[in-house]
């Protein structure tokens, strides 16, 4: 691709005044060791990385084009100055990949929680009705039906914009994480809906304040086309501070509630739901938590927008099953059984336990913990809650994150004994936590392990399992060898 079609659209400087509109690009990349000759390579100025410092290995590996923030005299390739690499990063990805052209829906779902579990239940709604539905999320990215092994929620706006590129889907669901906002991972992209889902104490490590945070995820609804669907969860002081933001703009704005005016009326005591303007329906589902039913809410307004049949899409979200992770339950000789999942907020954990208590269970055990080096705000209100709603809490270690295993078990004892009761302990061995969690169960009870959900373990542990859930298969079999 010519060089000014990829440019289109950046300020850039070319300090030393070479003639570049002949030059042809055959690739773009940000990382010096995947670089072939006649590639471009844009030095980022990373959080950890600089990528200046590669410019010489990018230009012996071949690239015919620098682009970077500090002019320097090159021989052998062409350098053009921005004033912000990262900035233009999604831009020339863009133009490179010919994303804007495309004439498949791009759906952004940002917020604290339930980006996932709507991202899927979207999926499994269009695809239900003929939509061929992408995703770029957490767990995986699936295009044109294949999956891959994904580092972050949102990958960085190369790899974005090429999966965009290489997708035949008519729909690609992309989970907007604030971090991917805040570092333009997702410049670049135009989107057809965006969805709102709640916004909690989170990332504070990263986000200076809550007002951060928010300002950085409204940004998503700033790349929504003219015209494009908004939906907002208005159970939310951040939602409404949205909602009311939007509602003067040029937006088909729709919002979810349990008691303000709205497009969809929920009421989680009757288990009904309620269309503007019409009578109020039954609305059960299989995927037990109230979170789900405001994840199935949103994802019905989007299937509104597209045209589908309402009952049929009611009807795939109450048969919606678990996603790995999610609420994802292993059941135990005993009538007992563990559910594993990804909450790591105080709100995701409230749903869960409230969920395991829709379960009719008995008695609910809770393992958690909290990752080092990360947000220490929201552990005092984990524990607070945990304590609360069940009837027994196990401490863990978590990911450690460059913490010392020592640190961060003190750091377990002081919020204990700070903040806890004497119906709880600490366990710093994750696996032997839920080991011991299971064998303190009784007949109907749940063990929830909260934390980390679908993800490998970062340490290893005395069982020597690599996440979750091959613990629990680990003890469960265990158990079954006991009792042949």
């Amino acid at each position: 691709m010519n060089i000014e079609k990829i440019l289109n659209g950046i300020s850039y400087k070319n300090p030393y005044n070479e003639s570049i509109d002949h030059i042809d690009i055959l690739g773009i990349t940000d990382d010096s060791r995947e670089v072939q000759e006649g590639f471009m390579f844009i030095a980022v100025n990373g959080e950890k990385i600089d990528g200046h410092q590669y410019i010489d290995e990018a230009i012996e590996n071949g690239a015919s084009v620098i682009v970077g923030e500090r002019p320097e005299p090159l021989e052998k390739s062409v350098y053009l100055s921005v004033e912000q690499s990262k900035s233009v990063l999604g831009i020339i990805a863009k133009n490179f990949y010919d994303t804007a052209n495309k004439k498949q829906q791009i759906i952004g779902i940002t917020g604290t929680n339930g980006k996932t579990t709507t991202s899927y239940m979207l999926k499994a709604a269009l695809e239900a009705q003929g939509y061929q539905c992408g995703v770029v999320g957490t767990i995986q990215n699936i295009v044109n039906g294949q999956a891959f092994k994904t580092i972050n929620t949102t990958p960085n706006p190369l790899k974005l914009h090429q999966l965009l590129h290489k997708s035949e889907d008519d729909v690609m669901i992309v989970e907007v994480s604030s971090h991917a906002l805040k570092q333009d991972r997702v410049k670049g992209v135009i989107f057809d809906v965006a969805i709102f889902t709640n916004l909690e104490k989170e990332h504070l490590d990263y986000h200076a304040t809550m007002e951060d945070y928010f300002e950085t995820k409204y940004q998503l609804f700033k790349q929504l086309k003219k015209n494009g669907l908004a939906i907002v969860n208005r159970d939310n002081s951040w939602g409404e501070i949205v909602y009311r933001r939007l509602k003067e703009q040029s937006y088909d704005l729709k919002t979810i509630s349990t008691e303000a005016d709205a497009s969809i009326l929920l009421d989680f005591e009757q288990s009904t739901i309620q269309f503007s303007n019409e009578k109020a329906i039954p609305f059960e589902l299989k995927m037990p938590g109230e979170h789900n039913r405001l994840n199935a809410a949103m994802t019905l307004l989007v299937c509104e927008y597209f045209g589908l049949n309402r009952e049929k899409s009611m009807d795939v979200l109450r048969h919606f099953a678990s996603l790995p992770g999610r609420f994802e339950s292993i059941h135990f000789p005993g009538n007992k059984r563990i559910v594993i999942d990804y909450a790591h907020t105080t709100k995701g954990i409230i749903y869960c336990l409230k969920a395991a208590r829709e379960c009719v269970a008995k008695r609910v055990i809770h393992v958690f913990g909290f990752r080092g080096n990360r947000d220490e705000s929201k552990r005092a209100d984990m524990l607070i809650n945990s304590a609360m709603y069940s009837d027994q809490y196990i401490l863990t270690l978590d990911d450690l994150n460059e913490q010392t295993e020592e640190e961060m078990i003190q750091v377990l004892y002081d919020y204990h004994e700070k903040y806890g009761h004497s119906q709880g302990k600490i366990i710093p061995d994750r696996t032997l936590a839920i080991k011991e969690a299971i064998e303190a169960a009784g007949e109907g009870d749940i063990v929830l392990v909260t934390g980390k959900g679908h993800e490998s373990y970062k340490q290893p542990f005395q069982l020597g399992t690599s996440s979750d859930r091959e613990t629990a298969e680990k003890l469960k079999q265990a158990v079954k060898d006991m009792t042949v």
